[in-house]
């Protein structure tokens, strides 16, 4: 069975370099994990934010619905005024 490594220094060069490496990918997944928190925080804060206007936007639509019928009846009722007077100085 062939060795991989010549002698013990190459083994411990290469087992500090799988340790070197270990620390920065460990640091890494450390530093990614705290990015997916901050990115989770603004993603609920936007969640929160669109409620809202949601809720603005629900309220508007039902103010313009309280809204629209009276102005049709308003819109008749002109139509209504103006057709009486075109009869009117028709006469």
């Amino acid at each position: 069975m062939a060795t991989t490594f010549g002698s013990f220094d190459e083994f411990s060069a290469a087992m500090a370099r799988l340790y070197d490496q270990t620390l920065k990918h460990e640091e890494l997944i450390a530093q990614n994990g705290a990015a997916i928190a901050r990115l989770n925080e603004a993603q609920e804060a936007t969640n929160q934010q669109m409620q809202g206007t949601d809720a603005r936007l629900d309220r508007l639509a039902s103010m313009i619905a309280t809204l629209s019928e009276p102005v049709v009846r308003q819109a008749q009722e002109i139509e209504s005024h103006e057709r009486r007077l075109e009869r009117m100085e028709g006469q």
